[in-house]
């Protein structure tokens, strides 16, 4: 793998962390019940928080141009 590579796949996880959290929060609170479908609840909207929309689209919009 080049350089260059590791560099954008590093930032490119930090910056799709928070929607990776989301999803799969989600998928647990589909699938499970009790104590745990309720820490799935809290990870899930603490998530939704710590999502930056601005530095989001800079990011998509670097990947495209």
């Amino acid at each position: 793998m080049t350089m260059k590579f590791l560099v954008w796949w590093r930032y490119g996880r930090r910056q799709l962390y928070p929607w990776l959290v989301l999803t799969r929060a989600g998928w647990q609170l589909l699938v499970q019940c009790g104590v745990e479908r309720d820490r799935a609840a809290i990870r899930w909207m603490a998530t939704l928080v710590k999502i930056d929309g601005v530095k989001l689209t800079a990011f998509l919009n670097d990947l495209i141009w």
